[in-house]
């Protein structure tokens, strides 16, 4: 009987469909892995973001329900810009009547005409709202802003005297381009400023304070023009039906030049108080007039042509230039 000596070897191949299914389960895995990661990093951007934007409302809330100055800080810097300087202009009386009116809402525009020792106090108090200083001086401004990085100045230069105050307010009685109601930015009125960036314009002043510019002597420019400027804009507010008034404040008012155009351009009757050398005005927004004469008035019962304005050729004189007369 004869043996088998031949040997069988069997070999197992795996077949084309199992590699086919491994692979496909590897394809998948991948895919899972992949959405898993996108989706997750989604969420936590997401979460994220919600995070900031929660905060950043909180944060806003809080702000908005603060109150706009501490109390006890805005008499501190009223004290301190009162005492600390000898130029000091104003004293604590007048310092803080204009405090009080740039306080009483958070964030008020402020027009300031005249850079002073006391620029940087408005622009502190006023830390929510939007001030802005004009000066005739170019090298002040420049200074100014060099050494406050972010203060808004602006140079302007006045063709006005001191010694023509009268003359120029007989002026504008007779002109339709001196009108209360206007954008001065178009305006070829003599008394008008219309050389200013176009949003001091186009802006509604919550407070304007008149400290500038010069008007010691008669060849001064005088505050005729600021004075002017600050009545017109405060009745030019875009906003009428509101009524909404402007705190116009007139340093010096006890200079006869001061005295007469605040009382020609804002009016006696608009007089909240006299506060040391400090009128405060309060002019409401109004609509405009069609150019009647009677339109070119401001106030309705004026006595400004009645004052005695003599000519001054020079020299510095406490009475703004011109030769004082008793009030009636």
């Amino acid at each position: 009987m004869k043996s088998n000596t031949n040997t069988k070897l069997i070999l197992f191949h795996p077949s084309i469909t199992s590699k086919s299914a491994a692979t496909a389960a590897t394809h998948h895995r991948l895919w899972f892995f992949f959405f898993l990661s996108f989706f997750t990093i989604a969420f936590s951007l997401t979460l994220f973001s919600s995070s900031l934007h929660s905060s950043s409302s909180s944060s806003s809330s809080a702000s908005s329900a603060s109150p706009s100055f501490p109390p006890h800080v805005a008499a501190a810097l009223l004290h301190y810009a009162a005492v600390s300087a000898s130029n000091s202009s104003m004293s604590l009386s007048e310092l803080s009547a204009v405090s009080a009116a740039v306080r009483s809402v958070s964030g008020r525009n402020l027009l300031v005409f005249g850079l002073s020792h006391e620029s940087l106090l408005w622009r502190s108090i006023n830390f929510a709202g939007r001030t802005v200083f004009v000066d005739e001086n170019s090298y002040a401004v420049s200074k100014f802003e060099q050494a406050n990085p972010g203060v808004e100045a602006y140079d302007v230069v006045f063709s006005t005297r001191v010694s023509q105050a009268g003359e120029l307010l007989r002026y504008y009685r007779t002109q339709h381009e001196c009108r209360p109601v206007q954008n001065l930015l178009f305006s070829d009125c003599k008394l008008g400023i219309n050389d200013l960036p176009n949003f001091v314009y186009e802006t509604d002043w919550d407070v304007i304070l008149v400290d500038g510019p010069s008007g010691f002597s008669g060849e001064s420019p005088g505050r005729m023009s600021a004075i002017f400027t600050a009545a017109v804009l405060a009745r030019s507010k875009r906003d009428v039906k509101s009524k909404k008034k402007t705190d116009v404040f007139v340093h010096e008012f006890g200079r006869k030049v001061e005295r007469v155009y605040s009382e020609e351009f804002l009016c006696k009757e608009k007089l909240v108080e006299v506060v040391g050398e400090l009128a405060h005005f309060s002019v409401a927004a109004e609509e405009g007039g069609a150019g009647s004469p009677e339109e070119v008035m401001f106030c309705r019962n004026s006595k400004g042509l009645s004052e005695n304005f003599a000519p001054v050729t020079g020299g510095d004189d406490e009475d703004g230039g011109v030769e004082s007369v008793d009030d009636d």
